[in-house]
């Protein structure tokens, strides 16, 4: 509010005009002037308004615009500058539909979208929607073989008053009335106190006047005052009308521009009968019939196979050796093994010739002599060359499958003992999982199972048995992992040991919708919930109660209806605008 600046030559002059009065009038006088300073002040900001400069007006409107949907297409059309700018979606998914055909059509104008591959959308000149009113849009969509009716309405809003709302003429009819009743009042006092030439009855005329002149001054400030839309003073930053926000009610307004950047996907949800499921825990184990142990029959020193000791990850063959053991012995045993070795070679040589004598002698001897001799000297020949090896010992250590090496404990040279374990192989293509269930009841009513070793990720599971012995209180499940295999190898990479959770599917029935576990996002109070796309660039909360199908899907038991399109890629991302 501005305020009333005095000259010091009129203070100058007003003090030797007033030095002709009484001290009485002389008090009059002066209350009169700051009365009409008071009145004088609030009037500075009347019609005019003129409030310095004025911070630029926060801006929250966003651009006209229309939709249209049907059952397969969703267009949003935007008025940006010149261009009538659109946008195209599949209905049920919200996948951009590029290099479609649109012609657009408003009353007699009609007009064929350009295709803008840097903006994945559709533009029209907006010239022909400059002037305020609405505008009957309707699109003819011709995408592949697809070919559709879009209808919609475009409203250009008129130009709005930058005061529009706010009643002036009222305003300016009680501010004048106050004006006038407040100096007819200070009139009526001045004139009094000139008739009652009165000290003390100058002294309370003074006080009224004064009293009157801050009433007045109240009453004008406040009209002067901006009203309701009329904050003159530090205005905040402009917003955006065409930004993603939350809105009042809880809802995101989410432009399509910013959906291709977020990638906002979604599917229409249909009611479906789904199995009933149980969560247990579990852990990856080796199949028996695919996975074996390395142990030697002998102590003895590591020495390498024909392609070096194998590592951990190595892929082997079957059959294929991997390591070789030198068998180790005292000294005592090597000089008994010798000097056993050397008592056959001796009477090897005896057992020779003899058998050479008795077939010089062939003929006047038995033929069954003959044939003794000959079985003693090659039975002394396989015990002397027996012995001979186990001096020298060597063992070959094979692979029992065909798999990738998981442990390798040995490095050359190394001295192990017999039935050391010195290597394990898996074949990662054939493993298992076992859980553990502690309700007997559901060993009957198992129908089908998945395992989730991670969000998100699901690997079916066939049902092997269950142990009928309690194993730390619990009944042991056994599950084979039945994933298709890529290029030779599991599907999902899973490790021996690693814990992972179990979906059993029981053959009770549930009714639900089907939706993707990324669907399913926390809401401020913590409760499950996903989004659901109610307009073209609304997006709505809904609270849900969820069943776990399996580790990538849930079911939606309460929360949402036939029809709806859940945003299943891009959730978070919706659930985070503010």
């Amino acid at each position: 509010m501005s305020t009333l600046k005095t000259d010091p030559l009129f203070l100058h002059l007003l003090s030797k005009f007033s030095a002709q009065f009484t001290p009485s009038k002389k008090t009059v006088l002066w209350a009169l002037l700051v009365a009409i300073s008071t009145l004088i002040s609030p009037a500075w900001a009347g019609d005019g308004h003129d409030h310095g400069d004025a911070p630029v007006a926060a801006a929250g409107v966003a651009s006209p615009r229309f939709t249209a949907h049907s059952n397969l297409f969703e267009a949003v059309g935007i008025i940006s500058g010149d261009e009538l700018a659109i946008t195209l979606d599949r209905y049920d998914t919200n996948e951009p539909v590029l290099k479609a055909k649109i012609e657009l059509e408003a009353g007699s104008y009609k007009a064929v979208a350009a295709y803008r591959a840097d903006h994945e959308a559709y533009s029209v000149p907006s010239s022909n929607f400059k002037k305020p009113g609405t505008y009957a849009i309707v699109l003819t969509v011709i995408a592949g073989d697809q070919t559709d009716l879009l209808a919609g309405e475009l409203v250009i809003p008129s130009p709005i008053d930058a005061h529009a709302g706010h009643d002036h003429s009222a305003r300016q009819w009680l501010r004048w009335v106050v004006y006038a009743g407040g100096g007819l009042l200070l009139a009526l006092i001045a004139w009094v106190v000139v008739r009652r030439r009165t000290r003390s009855f100058a002294s309370s005329a003074s006080f009224m006047i004064a009293s009157c002149a801050l009433f007045i001054s109240a009453v004008a400030s406040f009209d002067a005052a901006a009203g309701e839309g009329h904050d003159h003073g530090e205005a905040p930053a402009a917003s955006n009308g065409n930004a993603p926000k939350r809105q009042a009610d809880g809802s995101v307004f989410l432009p399509k521009v910013s959906q291709r950047q977020l990638g906002i996907r979604t599917i229409a949800v249909e009611l479906g009968s789904m199995p009933k499921s149980i969560e247990l825990t579990g852990r990856v184990v080796a199949d028996a019939n695919a996975g074996g142990k390395v142990q030697p029959t002998q102590a003895g020193r590591m020495e390498a196979g024909p392609r070096g000791l194998p590592s951990i990850g190595q892929v082997v063959r079957k059959g294929e050796v991997l390591a070789v053991v030198r068998a180790s012995s005292s000294a005592i045993e090597r000089a008994n093994q010798q000097s056993q070795s050397t008592e056959l070679k001796s009477n090897l040589e005896l057992a020779k010739k003899r058998l050479a004598r008795l077939e010089q002698l062939e003929g006047t001897v038995p033929a069954k002599d003959i044939e003794a001799a000959k079985l003693d000297v090659s039975s002394l020949q396989q015990r002397a060359a027996a012995v001979g090896a186990s001096i020298v010992s060597v063992e070959s250590l094979v692979a029992p499958i065909s798999g990738v090496v998981v442990a390798a404990h040995v490095v050359l040279g190394q001295v192990v003992d017999a039935r050391e374990v010195l290597f394990e192989i898996i074949d990662t293509t054939r493993l298992s999982v076992e859980a553990s269930a502690f309700d007997a009841a559901l060993l009957p009513n198992i129908a089908s199972a998945s395992a989730s070793p991670a969000a998100g990720v699901s690997v079916p599971l066939a049902y092997t048995g269950a142990g009928r012995v309690l194993r730390e209180g619990a009944i042991p499940l056994l599950f084979k992992i039945t994933a298709p295999k890529v290029a030779g190898q599991a599907a999902v990479p899973l490790a021996i040991g690693q814990p992972i959770k179990v979906l059993v599917h029981t053959k009770e029935q549930i009714k639900g919708f089907t939706v993707p576990t990324s669907a399913i996002v926390k809401s401020p109070s913590n409760q499950d919930m996903v989004w659901v796309h109610t307009g073209a660039e609304v997006f709505q909360p809904r609270p849900t109660r969820n069943v776990p199908l399996d580790g990538a899907t849930v079911s939606v038991v309460d929360g949402l209806k036939a029809g709806d399109r859940v945003v299943t890629q891009g959730a978070s991302l919706v659930n985070q605008v503010r």
